[in-house]
């Protein structure tokens, strides 16, 4: 092989190269959606934000939290969430064992039940979609993480 060719024959590696790297995400997820749900909780009005996103594995995975309406202080609750895609069913534990939500999600409406840690009081759950605009979900992802941060910080 001449000098000529090993060296159209490294360009077009490198190239390969390149192209592969910029294709890979790095750490990047893809958000499948970013949802407000309002409604009730037995008979306290709250929202819910909920996002489903995929990561690298591909892995599909939700986050969320929510809060009461008269919360004037904006504190929200983180949830972990275990989800059936194929069924819309979720399961939604509040940090700290507080409460869990059992929902069934159809055609923008969360319904199901929440449930103390001992069992022993239980409230139906109604929730419906809301239209946000982007800046609102901005500001929703800003809370998120910022809840995962007091969730989660050493």
């Amino acid at each position: 092989m001449n000098k000529t060719n090993k060296t159209n024959k490294m360009k077009t590696n490198l190239i390969a190269f390149l192209l592969l790297i910029t294709s890979v995400s790095f750490g990047q997820d893809t958000i499948i959606s970013q949802e407000l749900y309002e409604g009730k909780l037995g008979d306290k009005s709250i929202s819910l934000y909920l996002k489903i996103a995929e990561d690298g594995c591909p892995t599909v995975y939700a986050t969320g939290m929510y809060k009461y309406k008269q919360n004037k202080t904006d504190n929200w609750l983180l949830l972990e969430i275990v989800f059936s895609e194929t069924k819309n069913q979720f399961t939604m534990v509040e940090h700290f064992n507080t409460g869990v939500l059992i929902l069934t999600r159809k055609e923008g409406i969360f319904q199901g039940i929440w449930v103390s840690p001992d069992g022993k009081k239980q409230f139906e759950v109604n929730l419906i979609k809301v239209k946000i605009t982007p800046n609102e979900i901005e500001k929703l992802e800003e809370k998120l993480d910022l809840e995962y941060y007091y969730a989660h910080d050493c």
